[in-house]
């Protein structure tokens, strides 16, 4: 995870100087976990790209509208008194499993996009296995907007409180991302929120924070896996059925368990290995008060073998739905009751 972190710093570094120098590639993918930073960079790259053009120089596409075709011809067409066309294409039929006939089709266009043209892809999850990944790869320029470290996003949020002229020290900082996670968006608009209470003042102290601050989703997960845990099954399911009742989708509530399932084998691993608190966070990439509050009261109370069933069991369920066997509700209602087993 680390590494992964500190291959975005790399190419979000690269990709500046792109930006800076007016050297672009003519066809670019920006995906990832962080919907903040892929749609600043969306933004960067149209804005760079456009240059001194007209807006009648950019189509946008978003979902499942759109051929290989279209956008071909598109790429074809010459800008009106401007250096390229931008063609941006957000969450598109082309990374979809649906659609690998025109995936493939676009995939074997990449190579041949003229320099009046400009392509943008922004995706949260895109398949690297395809041919299109591949290409763009090959020919253009991947972002992959992971997580930032715990010592970058620490840094960044503290940023959004000096602009208002707030203080912030660091263990209220870290009881502010502790409390709203490590989402940006999620960090812009809470801290959005406790900025305006603290209005007047000249710092932020703990008690704003829990007056104000909503908690992450995260922890209401952990909530329920702490009640996995000890097999209480009613407890379990009754955090579900809040969550769903906030609206939250049962197959995100699926993914979130598969997702911390698997950290909390990885610290299990680590822990057995001897590893400090310290250097668990920083293998996983995560931030040492987090894995303190939500991993580690779970792993001393799981062995190896029981963290990795569960996860077996959610990447079962997440199989099963996908793959239309089963409603995701059901599956997600399955999998904890058969946890809590």
């Amino acid at each position: 995870m680390a590494a992964k972190k500190d291959d975005f710093a790399r190419q979000q570094s690269l990709l500046n100087k792109e930006l800076k120098e007016g050297t672009f590639h003519r066809v670019y993918l920006v995906c990832g976990d962080q919907a903040y930073l892929r749609l600043q960079n969306r933004d960067r790259l149209r804005a760079a790209l456009l240059g001194d053009g007209d807006e009648m120089n950019v189509s946008s596409y978003s979902g499942m509208d759109v051929t290989a075709r279209e956008v071909i011809d598109q790429a074809e067409t010459l800008p009106f008194f401007a250096d390229r066309r931008v063609i941006l294409l957000e969450n598109s039929v082309f990374f979809s499993k649906k659609a690998s006939v025109e995936s493939d089709a676009l995939a074997a266009y990449i190579p041949e996009i003229p320099e009046s043209a400009a392509l943008v892809f922004v995706e949260e999850a895109p398949d690297k296995r395809k041919k299109l990944y591949k290409a763009i790869q090959k020919n253009g320029f991947v972002l992959n907007c992971e997580d930032l470290t715990p010592q970058m996003l620490g840094r960044w949020t503290a940023g959004l409180f000096k602009k208002a002229g707030l203080a912030i020290d660091g263990p209220t900082l870290n009881r502010f991302l502790e409390t709203v996670g490590e989402d940006m968006m999620n960090i812009v608009s809470e801290s959005e929120k406790l900025i305006g209470y603290c209005m007047g003042r000249e710092s932020v102290t703990a008690e704003d924070i829990a007056a104000v601050c909503s908690p992450q989703l995260r922890d209401r997960v952990f909530d329920m896996i702490g009640a996995v845990s000890r097999r209480q099954k009613d407890r379990a399911l009754s955090i579900y059925m809040d969550l769903i009742a906030l609206r939250t989708p049962s197959q995100v509530i699926l993914t979130l368990l598969q997702r911390e399932y698997s950290r909390l084998l990885q610290v299990k691993e680590l822990q057995e290995e001897r590893k400090s608190e310290a250097e668990i966070a920083a293998k996983i990439g995560l931030s040492p008060w987090i894995v303190k509050k939500n991993y580690l009261p779970v792993t001393r109370s799981q062995d190896a073998g029981r963290l990795a069933r569960a996860l077996q069991l959610c990447l079962q369920a997440d199989q099963d739905y996908k793959s239309g066997r089963i409603d995701a509700g059901v599956a997600a209602e399955m999998t904890i009751i058969r946890l809590c087993g």
